[in-house]
């Protein structure tokens, strides 16, 4: 696959109803080979946690009791869209106290991330970022072992790429400004 047909074909696969499953060793390559993004200093500040297919169950009744307490339903509902995932990574990025490095660390961040995703889909292995709110409480934090100098960014969704997915149009004329 080329990398501009990766890049523009690439979406995020939101359909979650039946049972998926994904191939956990292009899962760990595809983790490996997305390290060779750019960062500062070659501090690589990025951190995955991999909730395989048969934990899904575990961490979706752990991670609802603490973000939907006293709501069954969505505990429910978490529970079925959870399990039918073929996985899910939990995104960890360092933060650094100075203003600059920790803008370094994101950046990092953000072409490691779009690395995974691209790698992913060229694998057959759909992606889908979620940043619910309960990601920022100490409880969920702690549930992914997120250390004090670092951030859970978000959750990726891992999925099978059986389903044709829809590409909306970019409008990259409205992002170009000449000086």
């Amino acid at each position: 696959m080329e990398l501009q047909e990766a890049i523009a074909n690439r979406r995020s696969v939101k359909i979650f109803k039946r049972d998926m499953t994904i191939d956990d060793d292009a899962l760990y390559k595809a983790i490996k080979q997305a390290t060779d993004a750019p960062n500062h200093g070659l501090r690589e500040p990025w951190r995955v946690v991999h909730i395989a297919k048969d934990r899904l169950g575990d961490m979706s009744k752990q991670l609802s009791e603490i973000a939907f307490p006293n709501l069954q339903k969505k505990q429910q509902n978490h529970y079925e869209v959870a399990t039918h995932l073929g996985g899910m990574l939990a995104l960890i990025v360092k933060e650094d106290p100075r203003q600059k490095e920790n803008l370094e660390n994101h950046m990092a961040f953000g072409a490691f991330a779009q690395n995974l995703m691209l790698l992913l889909h060229e694998a057959g292995i759909g992606t889908c970022w979620k940043s619910p709110a309960y990601i920022f409480t100490p409880e969920i934090r702690e549930l992914f072992g997120v250390k004090d100098d670092e951030k859970l960014v978000g959750l990726l969704y891992l999925t099978d790429l059986e389903d044709e997915l829809p590409h909306r149009e970019r409008h990259f004329n409205e992002i170009i400004e000449k000086f």
